[in-house]
């Protein structure tokens, strides 16, 4: 896990010191290392601050940055990192699952090693496949070999082309921004706002590559598929998708626990984290598991008691309102979102994290995506019943496409700002495509069913988590953990209510995203208050925001070539 920034001055004017100021604010998703190419020249530090100073006489027109954190491949590691020839420099932030494959495949084309990361490995893969190809189709047929998740910035010295490009389903992302003084780009939008950039910033897309050519001209190119596009359906029985589920989710957990001895869950009590938590334990010597809510909170007490009942270690962050009140201009700010529903999601999940920064974890993982692969909200069922399974198919696939944006970019920040790596293995490209091969009747039963996802449930049951477990009702996290509640208090007690409300911001909300699930769509199939916010609770956040633009309008839609 790393922190990527760079930019491209369409004036000619020295960019070095711009891109020094974009690291300095992402200093936590890299405390391991700094690197920096300026105008062909590498050079690499162990620090932010040392990195400045060695490049105080350096000029360039178009620079490129990185921070590291380092997980794989020890100390040595710093990027960014050169193909053989020198032609392309390459900077990533994110895990390569397969690397030790292909790295064994190109060691025996004469590509020299000058590391043990997973990094490396990619740009001379894509240094082989570039020399018949584009830099676009080298990019596309190296994409196609990674198994595992990204976020790229390449430099090809050869033609001044930059590409950013995302994994296909989003886990790692970059956004970027188009002025009239230059093209720049950054793990965390904080970074583009340092350097005076106002909203809206855009994101490289999943599965997506972003050429800027040298003179600042951008063109955005489809590099993988998101998701499978035809998928068999190839289990219609409860044991044969239980079975294939077995083995695709113990391949994801262990490319993702091996080689560690102590690693972190992000655990709720929810059967997605004790799923988790419980494989885990299994495979890694040390697991410990976090969890956050206001004291008294229904999260709290069931993650005890199942915690006691499989005999995982867990430990446990309490906050009351007062405590809140402090966190949320910081969660806001590191989230780079107040959208009331995101801050409440993201309230427990920081206090989890935070608590297992203190304990030095590293490595987390979290249980992410399950609901949208196998069918786990609550209004799943009444969509099967008013819409039919079709429909049902297209809206979970639509969420599951939306994760990029509705969870997957909040969690990677929040973890990130506590130098902690989050991993996904819901979201392994071939535990996604098993599950899109089950018949959607298995999973979500018509009309009433509230629980869902019930190929995950059995195969729960069958490696040993009891049933009371495995079927249990869990709260939505804002509820489960109390911060729904606490927040509407917090902004009543500042004074905003339904009286303060101005007509021009409710006009304003109107034209506002709805960010999640729940808030798209799912508030039609049951009582809209537990999922639209208040908005006298989003007017109070929205003052808390530092963001240069205090909302965003709905997203269009870009054609992106393929």
């Amino acid at each position: 896990m790393c922190g990527i920034a760079g930019i491209l001055s369409k004036n000619g004017e020295n960019v070095v010191p711009l891109v020094g100021t974009m690291l300095s604010c992402m200093v936590n998703r890299g405390p391991d290392g700094a690197g920096l190419v300026a105008d062909g020249r590498i050079v690499k530090s162990n620090s932010i601050a040392a990195l400045q100073s060695q490049f105080q006489t350096v000029t360039a027109k178009s620079a490129l940055g990185h921070t590291r954190l380092a997980i794989v491949g020890g100390t040595c590691g710093a990027q960014p990192f050169s193909s053989c020839d020198g032609r392309l420099v390459l900077e990533h932030n994110g895990e390569i699952y397969n690397y030790k494959k292909i790295r064994k495949k190109l060691e025996g084309r004469h590509h020299k090693f000058t590391t043990t990361t997973d990094s490396e490995v990619i740009v001379h893969l894509l240094e082989e496949n570039i020399e018949k190809s584009s830099l676009l189709g080298a990019i596309k047929k190296t994409v196609a070999e990674l198994d595992g998740v990204y976020a790229l910035a390449i430099r090809d010295e050869k033609t001044g082309e930059v590409a950013l490009v995302r994994d296909r389903i989003g886990v790692r992302q970059l956004y970027y921004a188009d002025t009239a003084k230059f093209v720049a780009f950054a793990s965390e939008r904080k970074a583009l706002w340092r350097i005076g950039i106002q909203e809206p910033t855009r994101r490289i897309l999943p599965g997506s590559a972003l050429i800027i050519s040298s003179d600042g001209r951008m063109q955005t190119f489809q590099v993988a598929d998101p998701i499978p596009q035809k998928v068999r359906l190839a289990y219609k029985t409860m044991a044969s998708a239980v079975e294939a589920y077995r083995k695709t989710l113990m391949e994801s957990m262990e490319k993702r626990t091996q080689d560690f001895q102590r690693i972190g869950i992000i655990f709720s009590g929810g059967i997605d984290s004790v799923l988790v938590a419980y494989l885990a334990s299994k495979m890694v010597p040390e697991v410990v598991c976090y969890t956050c809510g206001s004291k008294g909170s229904n999260d709290i007490a069931y993650a005890r008691q199942i915690a006691e009942k499989l005999g995982l270690e867990l430990k446990v962050a309490e906050f009351d309102q007062d405590e809140v009140e402090r966190l949320i201009p910081e969660v806001v700010n590191v989230i780079e979102d107040s959208n009331a529903g995101q801050v409440e999601v993201a309230l427990p999940v920081y206090g989890a994290v935070r608590l297992a920064h203190k304990d030095g974890i590293k490595v987390m993982l979290t249980g992410q995506g399950a609901d949208e692969i196998f069918g786990g909200y609550s209004w799943y069922a009444k969509v099967a019943e008013k819409e039919g399974y079709r429909k049902l198919r297209q809206r979970m696939v639509e969420d599951l496409l939306l994760l990029y944006k509705e969870t997957l970019e909040r969690e990677d920040k929040i973890t990130m700002a506590h130098s902690i790596e989050l991993r996904e293995p819901f979201l392994d490209s071939e535990v996604i495509r098993m599950a899109l091969g089950v018949d959607m009747r298995l999973n979500v039963k018509n009309g009433q069913d509230i629980l869902g996802k019930h190929v995950h449930r059995k195969l729960a049951q069958k490696l040993g988590i009891p049933k009371d477990i495995a079927y249990r009702v869990k709260e939505a996290a804002q509820h489960g953990s109390g911060m729904h509640d606490m927040i509407d208090a917090i902004a009543r007690k500042h004074g905003f209510d339904e009286s303060t409300i101005p007509a021009a911001y409710l006009d304003e909300l109107r034209l506002r995203e709805r960010v999640g699930s729940s808030q798209r769509y799912g508030y039609l199939f049951g009582d809209e208050k537990i999922w639209i916010a208040e908005p006298h609770v989003q007017m109070y956040l929205d003052g808390l925001s530092n963001k240069p633009q205090q909302f965003e309008l709905v997203a269009t839609t870009k054609k992106i070539v393929k």
